[in-house]
């Protein structure tokens, strides 16, 4: 990887997509966009791993994990209004290695859908073991290898793959499981640059690696929490039940995520002549709810470790609306203010953040650079990338507004401080671990970015991007323009 980043791209300071989650941040990156009101605009449809389906009724319950085959409608779910990088090259073969989104591919590997998921889930369950750890980053890179080699092998004709997807699963699994910082991760990582090596070596002996650009990035980063908290007993006592299309259809809560950050549905005034069994709440549900009529708007952040609070005005369209934001200061317990306005005019899209009494929530007023975009003014997503890369909460301003926009996203986002973790996808808590990515802080949401391999690619240092910008400056290199939904800039 340093011999790609010294004769190419690079950048320490790639800012990926809010929340920093596995798939919402893959189909971004894959896509070159973000989410949005994927119906009426350019946008994917993805806005979680686990998120509510309220055009149904009864609503179904998504969920993306790898061990469930589920996993496989998001090629489906992205929706129409985007392309990923595969659709977008054009003529020419595919090929998808290890990566469930993999819409517009050739050829997938493995060839069987539920060899993939049974394979993560070997590796989730056993991760100890090294040697499989070793196997699966070497069998995924040969098989790569391979579709270069032997092309007739893989596809209808000779012609090596225009463009291929890759995803080294190991490295998220064993963060979760052991962190960041253990040893086995480590050596991972370092069994994963050596496989890119073999990669670049055989590339080089059969003349392919001048007229190839490998891109190398992360999909989020990495915190560590203190503890594992219960919050079971905390919405019982306010009358709070969790609904599932099979257990409880009574439920009028549904929690989508809960880790570090947490995304929560609450089930509106039901219209009679309105089919949706699960309407929106508007701000009076929300400080009037449930049977013990309890204001959310203040309850939740009775939960422990909560101090950042997001939710949509009443009157919000996918073009126009405005987000409330809430900060609880931990010292004093004060509730400080603060809301994103944003309008979109077909691809234009713009933001504004305004301060309440002056007081910021996401800290920006202290910085020189981010200050001077307190103006009351609206703002691109350069201009917030420009301005924010460098603290906490980059491009938020930007980034929150389109997920609120996604017809699949919460009512009200809850977020932590590093104290503590929960762990629970539609109301389950599950699993023990501390190391997450969730939130959105500068450790979670900055990832490295190199491209380099062929010789046309320019030895330059980028100071900060967006993951957004890999698609569209691997189809420059390709001589190919993107799709009109792609929001990343090139780089060269």
């Amino acid at each position: 990887m340093k011999k790609l980043l010294e004769n190419g791209i690079y950048s320490e300071n790639c800012i990926t997509d809010f929340p920093p989650i596995t798939y919402p941040a893959h189909v971004s990156l894959l896509t070159g966009t973000y989410t949005g009101n994927y119906k009426k605009e350019p946008s994917h449809g993805i806005p979680l791993i686990n998120w509510m389906g309220r055009d149904f009724s009864p609503p179904i319950l998504r969920s993306y994990a790898a061990t469930n085959l589920q996993i496989y409608n998001i090629n489906k779910e992205i929706g129409n209004n985007c392309r990923t990088i595969l659709e977008m090259v054009g003529d020419g073969n595919t090929a998808s290695i290890a990566q469930f989104i993999n819409r517009g591919s050739n050829y997938v590997f493995p060839e069987r859908k539920t060899r993939l998921a049974l394979y993560y889930l070997l590796l989730k369950y056993y991760p100890s073991v090294k040697r499989r750890m070793i196997r699966s980053n070497s069998v995924i890179m040969q098989k790569l290898v391979e579709t270069f080699k032997k092309p007739k092998k893989f596809f209808e004709n000779s012609e090596p793959p225009i463009a291929s997807l890759i995803w080294f699963i190991t490295s998220d699994l064993l963060l979760h499981k052991f962190g960041f910082e253990s040893r086995i991760y480590k050596l991972n990582l370092l069994h994963i640059d050596k496989v890119i090596g073999v990669l670049i070596d055989n590339l080089e002996k059969i003349g392919y690696l001048d007229d190839t650009a490998i891109a190398i990035t992360s999909d989020h980063g990495n915190y560590k929490a203190d503890k594992v908290g219960n919050i079971s007993s905390f919405f019982k006592q306010r009358g709070l039940t969790h609904y599932h299309p099979l257990r409880n259809l009574k439920g009028n809560m549904n929690i989508a995520d809960y880790s570090g950050v947490g995304f929560f549905n609450f089930k509106g005034k039901v219209n009679p002549n309105n089919k949706n069994s699960w309407p929106r709440p508007i701000t009076k549900d929300l400080q009037n709810y449930g049977p013990k009529r309890i204001n959310l708007l203040e309850e939740l952040f009775k939960i422990n470790g909560s101090h950042l609070m997001y939710y949509r005005d009443n009157e919000n369209t996918y073009n126009k609306g405005t987000i409330y934001l809430k900060r609880k200061i931990k010292d004093s317990g004060e509730i400080i203010k603060g809301r994103i306005d944003y309008h979109s005019n077909g691809l234009e899209y713009k933001t504004r953040y305004i301060l309440d009494d002056d007081k910021d929530v996401f800290g920006y007023i202290d910085d020189d650079i981010a200050s001077q975009l307190l103006d009351n003014k609206f703002h691109s997503t350069q201009e917030w990338l420009k301005a924010t890369y460098h603290l906490d909460y980059p491009m938020y301003i930007d980034l929150i507004p389109r997920h609120f926009k996604n017809p699949r996203s919460s009512d009200l986002i809850l977020s932590n401080d590093e104290t503590v973790i929960f762990n629970i996808h539609h109301g389950k808590q599950k699993g023990k671990n501390i190391y997450d990515h969730d939130r959105g802080i500068r450790s979670c949401m900055v990832v490295p970015l190199i491209i380099g391999g062929s010789s046309e690619i320019p030895h330059k240092h980028i100071p900060y991007c967006k993951t957004t910008d890999i698609v569209p400056t691997l189809l420059n290199l390709l001589g190919k323009s993107p799709h009109n939904s792609v929001i990343g800039k090139v780089l060269i």
